[in-house]
């Protein structure tokens, strides 16, 4: 129910204002080990990071694999969004909402069995890359021109109209 994400853009460690990406871990599982998804890529300007991140580990990227699910609306990066905080996914590689992933998620099944351990650590190596590449930008990561959040954005961080 994204209760977590929304109480923690409430009632934040760090004020959001000084807040300057939020990079979400989330997933239905996953049915390939070849690539990570990125659910709103495109939006935010770390497109570059992300390739840099996970070409770094030889893995290719999904933009928005299931646009048709709304993802990007129904994961936790929403809130942290809804507030003005650059946002995406960082998903395991997902290319469909397949049998593959209809087998474990929200199953009992989906234990520390079925996790491909390889793919976990170069997922969470990709993962680290990336947040040091965009802690480490010259510019702030921003909305791009025209997204829903980007008046969100505007007005957190107090940037011109």
């Amino acid at each position: 129910g994204l209760l977590g994400s929304r109480y923690y853009t409430e009632n934040p460690l760090v004020p959001l204002e000084k807040t300057i990406y939020n990079l979400n871990t989330d997933g239905a599982g996953y049915n390939t080990t070849e690539a990570i998804s990125i659910l709103g890529a495109g939006r935010t300007g770390i497109d570059a990071e992300i390739a840099a991140a996970t070409s770094a580990y030889e893995l290719d990227v999904i933009e928005d694999p299931a646009p048709e699910q709304g993802l990007f609306d129904r994961s936790d990066n929403v809130n942290f969004a809804i507030k003005g905080v650059p946002a995406v996914t960082f998903s395991a590689g997902l290319t469909a909402f397949d049998e593959a992933i209809g087998k474990y998620y929200h199953q009992v099944t989906d234990n520390p069995d079925t996790i491909d351990y390889d793919y976990l650590r170069v997922y969470c190596q990709a993962f680290s890359r990336l947040t040091r590449l965009i802690a480490n930008k010259a510019e702030l990561p921003f909305w791009i021109e025209g997204d829903k959040y980007e008046e969100a954005g505007k007005e957190l961080y107090g940037r011109a109209k």
